[in-house]
């Protein structure tokens, strides 16, 4: 036996299992969204169609990315502001 403790290598094995269902999550709707841009660019001879194809999936993932970079994290006087709020 190793020397960590069981609980600790649960915790790391539903760590791992929970990331490769985020993985897959992501790389399914990568792939199902490259595959309906191929679809669309293959099948059509419209530009807007082409245009909208690539043009929304690229749109979602910048509007996301400005969201997840605007949050900012609390930070420690945030945070003992809040502890105060509480205990007072």
């Amino acid at each position: 036996m190793s020397g960590v403790p069981a609980p600790v290598l649960l915790l790391m094995a539903a760590l791992a299992v929970a990331g490769l269902i985020v993985l897959w999550k992501v790389l399914l709707t990568a792939g199902l969204i490259g595959l309906a841009q191929w679809v669309v660019i293959t099948q059509t001879e419209s530009p807007t169609a082409v245009l909208i194809a690539l043009g929304v999936p690229a749109l979602v993932v910048a509007v996301l990315l400005r969201r997840a970079g605007a949050r900012r994290p609390l930070s420690r006087s945030s945070l003992r502001l809040r502890r105060q709020e509480v205990v007072s």
